[in-house]
């Protein structure tokens, strides 16, 4: 028996109204990619990777999302406020999410998955990307990867925007919403 609760901590409950400020401390920045819009805002992970919270839930709890336009590279402005502290969370169908970006931060140990890295080429909306796929020893990059995972993360990803107005981003971490893909093509790599 493990004395670490993967369920404890505030539940969904704690992101609305004043309970909001009692997780303030645990936000976290977050830049989502919908076929039409940016939107960058802060979520509550309590302890989760972003892959999971994505995948175990049909909403994803956003404080002050600041939509935008989709080649914006600027972060919104917060006119000086703190995150949580006004209680401002709105929600956001998961079904929406084509690209997510989450927070720039290492999982402890008990979250990280070991897997082998395989590059993969993907379409997803109006998105080409290139990435490393992590996936189980013994499976293979292919159409059957998105029937067994909601979301699917690439790590040192180069995403394309295929559609007006086109843009470029390189990041270290994209998870990509498997219902939006419509290719997934494993990519040779030499080493």
């Amino acid at each position: 028996m493990t004395f670490w609760n993967w369920r404890r901590g505030p539940g969904p409950s704690a992101t609305q109204g004043s309970a909001a400020l009692a997780v303030a401390p645990e936000l976290a920045p977050i830049e989502l990619y919908t076929a039409e819009s940016r939107i960058v805002g802060w979520i509550a992970p309590q302890g989760q990777r972003v892959t999971d919270l994505l995948s175990s839930q049909d909403e994803l709890r956003l404080w002050r999302p600041s939509p935008g336009p989709l080649n914006s590279t600027e972060p919104p402005t917060t006119n000086g406020t703190v995150p949580g502290s006004n209680g401002q969370w709105e929600s956001l169908p998961t079904a929406r999410v084509i690209l997510a970006m989450p927070p720039e931060w290492r999982a402890s140990r008990q979250l990280r998955l070991h897997r082998r890295l395989r590059r993969a080429a993907i379409v997803a909306g109006p998105f080409s990307l290139t990435g490393n796929v992590h996936v189980h020893p013994g499976a293979d990059v292919g159409l059957h990867l998105l029937r067994t995972q909601a979301f699917v993360p690439l790590t040192d990803a180069y995403i394309l925007h295929n559609s007006e107005p086109p843009f470029e981003h390189v990041v270290s971490v994209v998870i990509v919403n498997s219902a939006h893909i419509a290719q997934i093509v494993p990519l040779v790599t030499l080493a």
